[in-house]
Parts: C-alpha cells; sequence; structure tokens
C-alpha cells in the first residue's frame, strides 16, 4: 500500500518549450579553450523561457558536495538558450578568502552537452577541516562565490551537519533552505532523498512557476524525456532559497523514488498518454549525477571512490551505484544508502542470498556486506559515531505485533515493513552477531521520505509483549511553526532507565527524521479530504490522532510529528549527539524558524549520573534536566557574498 493511501485509511479509521541543445554530444577535452570569451549574440532575455534565477550563463549557481580530507567536488552549469560551440571553457579557481586575493588552485574545464552542460570537479590538495571559497568563469563572466569546507582528519571538538528530505518546489516556499543558507557553522548538509520530484503532489498546489498551474506545463506535470528530467533540477535550483543553502555548504545527497522514477505517474488527472514517455532508469540516475556534487563510486560495488586528479568530469562507471562512505575524522564516519533502486518495479536482479528462505532485500547482499563492514570496521576503529544518510524510516513505525514472532498485518508507512527479515539481521549484526562477536555502538539513521517528524530507537521488532520497556508519551508541550500547531506531536517525558537498568538495552541506534522540505504530511490529507483550506484547524486535530497511535502502538517511538515540516540540526561531540528539530510555516514566504524539539543520545553509558544515561537511545533532553536551547557551533566561516538584487525570478 502506498504510504499515501495508508494515510488516508488510517486517518478514516482513527478519526514550457524545452532548452534546446540538451540532447547528447561527443565528449569534447577537458582542457584549453578561453573562458574570456564574450556572450553569444543570441542570448537574449526576454525570449529566454528556462526556469532560473541569476543571470546567464551561471544561472543555476554553484555547489559543492561529497568532501574529503584533501578534496571536495565543486560544480556549477552554463545555461544557454543555443550553445554556440560543442565545447564551452569553463575556468574554475578556489581560494580561502571570499576576495579570493590569493588563488590557490584553479584549472580548466569543458562544459559539453553530453553531461547537459554541467561543470564538475574534483578539487585535490586541500587542507582537511578548512573553509574554502570557489568560483567559475565562462563567456567574459564570473559566476557567484561558494563556500565549502573539507572534512576533517584528526580530532575536532564538534561537527555540526545539517538533514533534509522530501524537499518540493510546488509544496513549500522553502523558508527553510534560506535558514540553512544562513547558518555559518555548519559541515555537511545530508539530504535524506526526493531530492527533486517528478510530480505535483494532489493534496498540496502551494506554488507553481510562475502560477502556471498547467498539467501540460513542463515545470508542473511529470517528465517524458531526459530533457525533462534535466529541466526539473534547473526548476528546482532557480529557487532563492535552495539556490542559497547550495552556495554555502557541501551536501551529500542520496536519492529515492521521486528522484528516479522513470514512469510517467502524475497524481493530478492528465490528458497525456503514458506510453509517451522514453525515460527510463538509466535517464534518471544520469541527471541525479549530472545535477548534483555526487563523487562516483567503483563499478564492482566495493563503495570506494573513483578519484579524478586531472580536473576532468568525474563520471560515474555505474550510475545505480551511490552507496558510500565520508570519514569525518576520529568523531564520525557517515555512509550513505540505497535502499531505492533494487525495488521490484525497477525489476533490477537483487541477490538476497544473505536472508534466510528468500527473503526479500532492500540492499542487495552486496550493498548489505558493504554496510555491515564499513560499519564494523569504523567501530573497530575507534571511531565515536556512525551516522547513515538513510532514504525511509527504519526503526518500526506501523501497527505493533502482539508478540514477537506472530506478525500482524501492516499499513506500509514505511517500506521496511516488507523486508522485516532484513532489518533484523542489520539489528542483529549490530549488535554481536558478526565475524568478531562486537557490538557496535552509537549508530545514528538520519531518514525522510514519511513527510513526519521522527525520533526512535532502533529495534528489530515492533511486539508490544517484550523486553523492551519505553517510558511514558506526553504531548511534546511545544508549539509549532503556526498558531494552530499547539503541543505539536507527542513524546515520551522519561527515559525508563531505573540505576543501572535500561529497559531499552535492545535498542541498537537511534534514528532522526525531520519530516520534509514541503512534500505534505497528515494534516494536509484531512483538510484535502474535507474540501478545506491548507492550513485549516482540523488538520491537525486529525494528525494528533494518529501520532498517538502510532506512539502508543510502537514503543520504540520516542517523538513524533506529522504536521510542521523544516529541516534538522546534528550536533555531534565525544559525549553527545543532539538532533533538533526546526520548523517554517510552508504557505508563508520567508518564515521563520521555529526550534520544535530537540532530544539527546549519549556517546558512553554512565549510570553514576541522577539520571542515567544509555547508549543507543534516544531520549528528550528534558527527560535529562536539559533545557530545549538551540545548540551553536563555535566556529564560524565567513559566509560566501550574493548581491540579494540578484535573486529575482526572471
Amino acid at each position: 500500500m502506498k504510504r499515501r493511501d495508508f494515510l488516508h485509511s488510517s486517518l478514516l479509521l482513527l478519526s514550457t518549450p524545452l532548452l534546446p541543445g540538451c540532447g547528447d554530444s561527443d565528449d569534447a577535452p577537458d582542457n584549453g579553450g578561453d573562458p574570456g570569451t564574450d556572450l553569444p549574440g543570441n542570448l537574449d532575455d526576454s525570449l529566454f523561457d528556462y526556469p532560473r534565477v541569476l543571470p546567464l550563463p551561471f544561472a543555476h549557481g554553484v555547489a559543492s558536495g561529497d568532501p574529503l580530507a584533501d578534496r571536495v567536488i565543486i560544480w556549477t552549469r552554463i545555461t544557454e538558450s543555443a550553445p554556440s560551440a560543442d565545447a564551452i571553457p569553463v575556468r574554475w579557481e578556489v581560494a580561502a578568502t571570499p576576495d579570493f586575493t590569493t588563488v590557490l588552485k584553479s584549472g580548466t574545464q569543458n562544459a559539453v552537452a553530453a553531461h547537459d552542460w554541467t561543470v564538475k570537479v574534483d578539487v585535490t590538495g586541500l587542507a582537511p577541516a578548512t573553509s574554502y571559497y570557489y568560483r567559475f568563469r565562462a563567456f567574459n563572466r564570473w559566476s557567484i562565490v561558494g563556500r565549502t569546507r573539507t572534512a576533517p582528519a584528526d580530532a575536532v571538538d564538534e561537527i555540526r551537519l545539517a538533514v533534509v528530505a522530501c524537499s518540493s518546489y510546488w509544496s513549500s516556499h522553502w523558508s527553510g533552505f534560506g535558514h540553512l543558507a544562513d547558518r555559518n557553522d555548519l559541515d555537511l548538509v545530508l539530504h535524506c532523498g526526493d531530492y527533486i520530484y517528478d510530480f505535483v503532489d494532489e493534496d498540496e498546489e502551494v506554488r507553481a512557476r510562475l502560477d502556471r498551474k498547467d498539467i501540460n506545463d513542463v515545470d508542473y506535470r511529470d517528465w517524458l524525456n531526459l530533457d525533462e528530467v534535466r529541466r526539473r533540477y534547473a526548476l528546482f535550483r532557480s529557487d532563492p532559497n535552495l539556490l542559497r543553502a547550495h552556495q554555502q555548504h557541501p551536501w551529500m545527497i542520496v536519492w529515492d523514488n521521486h528522484d528516479i522514477d522513470p514512469g510517467f505517474g502524475n497524481e493530478l488527472d492528465s490528458p497525456i498518454d503514458p506510453a509517451t514517455s522514453t525515460c527510463t532508469l538509466a535517464d534518471t540516475a544520469r541527471a541525479f549525477h549530472e545535477w548534483t556534487p555526487t563523487r562516483p563510486v567503483r563499478p564492482d560495488g566495493s563503495g570506494e571512490f573513483v578519484f579524478v586528479d586531472d580536473g576532468s568530469y568525474p563520471l560515474p562507471a555505474d550510475p545505480l551505484l551511490i552507496y558510500r562512505k565520508l570519514a569525518y575524522g576520529p568523531l564520525l564516519d557517515i555512509v550513505g544508502v540505497d535502499t531505492q533502486s533494487l525495488l521490484p518495479r525497477y525489476e533490477l536482479p537483487v541477490d538476497s542470498s544473505h536472508l534466510p528462505d528468500g527473503a526479500p532485500s532492500l540492499y542487495g547482499r552486496r550493498q548489505f556486506e558493504w554496510l555491515t563492514g564499513t560499519l564494523l570496521a569504523s567501530q573497530q576503529a575507534g571511531t565515536t559515531w556512525r551516522l547513515i544518510n538513510n532514504q525511509t524510516w527504519f526503526a518500526p513505525v506501523d501497527i505493533p505485533d502482539v508478540v514477537d514472532g506472530i506478525p500482524t498485518p501492516k499499513l506500509g508507512i514505511s517500506r521496511w515493513a516488507d523486508y522485516a527479515q532484513e532489518r533484523a539481521a542489520l539489528c542483529r549484526y549490530l549488535r554481536g552477531d558478526n565475524p568478531v562477536s562486537l557490538r557496535i555502538r552509537n549508530n545514528v539513521l538520519v531518514s525522510g521520505d514519511a513527510h513526519g517528524n521522527l525520533g526512535s530507537d532502533v529495534i528489530e521488532d515492533n511486539a508490544l509483549l517484550g523486553t523492551y520497556v519505553p517510558g511514558v508519551p506526553l504531548p511534546n508541550p511545544r508549539g509549532g511553526s503556526t498558531p494552530d500547531n499547539l503541543l505539536a506531536g507527542y513524546m515520551r517525558a522519561t527515559t525508563s532507565g531505573l540505576g543501572p537498568l535500561s529497559g531499552r538495552e535492545s535498542s541498537v541506534g537511534v534514528e532522526f527524521a525531520p519530516s520534509s522540505m514541503g512534500r505534505g504530511g497528515a494534516d494536509e490529507l484531512v483538510t484535502n479530504a474535507a474540501g478545506l483550506e491548507p492550513g485549516a484547524p482540523l488538520g491537525v486535530v486529525g494528525a494528533r490522532t494518529l501520532e498517538l497511535a502510532l506512539i502508543a502502538g510502537n514503543k520504540n517511538i520516542q517523538f513524533v510529528e506529522w504536521v510542521d515540516h523544516g529541516y534538522g540540526i546534528v550536533s555531534l561531540t565525544s559525549e553527545r549527539a543532539i538532533f533538533e528539530w526546526w520548523w517554517q510555516d510552508k504557505l508563508t514566504p520567508d518564515s521563520p524558524d521555529v526550534l520544535g524539539q530537540q532530544m539527546v543520545t549519549w556517546a558512553q553509558t554512565d549510570t553514576a549520573q541522577l539520571i542515567p544515561r544509555f547508549q543507543d537511545q534516544i531520549d528528550a533532553v528534558t527527560a535529562h534536566g536539559m533545557a530545549v536551547t538551540a545548540t551553536q557551533g563555535s566556529r564560524v566561516a565567513v559566509p560566501a557574498p550574493l548581491d540579494p538584487a540578484l535573486l529575482i525570478p526572471r
């Protein structure tokens, strides 16, 4: 059952022309040419029908991603209405300061049609844990300046991450991306999938390009071919808030279904025949690599990176492989996984021989063995935290079993409901069922997909009767981003710990899901079903009913809220990890940031505390006598400059 169908059912129970020249051509050499050549005379802004904000030719800004201790990927795109050459030389520069008084690294790469005129450079020879500034030049014009940051190689006091998921252009004004851009103490932005969307949601039409709510409009309906997939990225990257968030921080992005689904699947009524679509999985994967600063991995499934040291375009040998690891010194290892491309709908071969009785696999054996081996090696190396950039909610959130081993029918909020044996296998591995019988501690999953806010322990079963004993659930005393969203969600007010004993010892990690950057939750479904305007109070009432049922039926849930939207912040030190849910009113442009809830997990068990601290358990900070107070990093990097006058949609 689709998540949207489940939510509908459970709530009832509980209560433009395309850009010419986007086709393929032979890849030109990556050196030579003159970036100082003036813009072609055929670039007429008044006739240029393509989603953008910044001036040509760098209309979609800059981006960086997948940083390592000594290198980082930087990105831009040449946006032309009619490319005047088979190859357009683009100069790139990296400096220590935003004024570029001293250029540290530079080179030239040719933008070509085969890569949709995108430029990606693996900049090498950088210092660890250092902020850098970069820019590009073509047609005698500079791009805006971007800021990026390399990963640490040695010990640091804190690592600060932002977490985002499900960023639907049509569903929100994306104030959250603007607030992320204004933060100057972040090391990395993690996107958990559905970075772009293939179609408009039937429950939420907050904005459409140029207010053209026309199902036949290429910037509104589902895509039909590779060019239209590429144009969708251009539409999303024309948003000023997303553009600024990419400008100011490096990103690590994994995909989910809306990023790569090739089939025409509009939820809105459409006269278009789905058979006219020529889009393939190869097309959507190709566009993902073209338009995101993602570092390619080897085609052998090892997860090891392909390093490109000569300044040429870093092409993936197998675009369907995106699972990979970013090392952030002795404090943190980040792994990105793929729980989408091996779903049956894509008809790819799946090796599930690592599971008993031919049980289905989301990871596939190759990725499962890579993931478990990577986590084990990280624990053996003494790394404090292991963070998994994940797509869909992993911990049980569904109709509970009464006793373990006798499953009840599931509604399917998360796709993991259909892959319970693989979830159990991973949990057992983390608990010590591995080649060296070592318990792997301090595991953090950051997740998206379900469009709700979740804080949970990670357990393999959801039986009501068992050894896991949760705390007491109560309404969240904090409000959301709108006046109607009072007592926003439900949380457990106690830890259930008693002296040296924990009732939650079976947890092997924690999960943090900071809702969506706009795509709708339970409240939108209620208001839509009732024929009410978005934001009507009845939507909050319906969502509260669902939240209470979920936290009452799923003992592992420590916090759930299914109304507000935004992003999350993770602050990691050698002592603890703090998780913050930041919300904005998605229906209001420039909506303020609201801290909806804050939770903590501890790096070491300490039963000598007045309130005992246990690893691999996520608690409300108030349960440990702490106030809900926003964290603030001690390191501040000068922001990359940007003239606000440039951020005027054209």
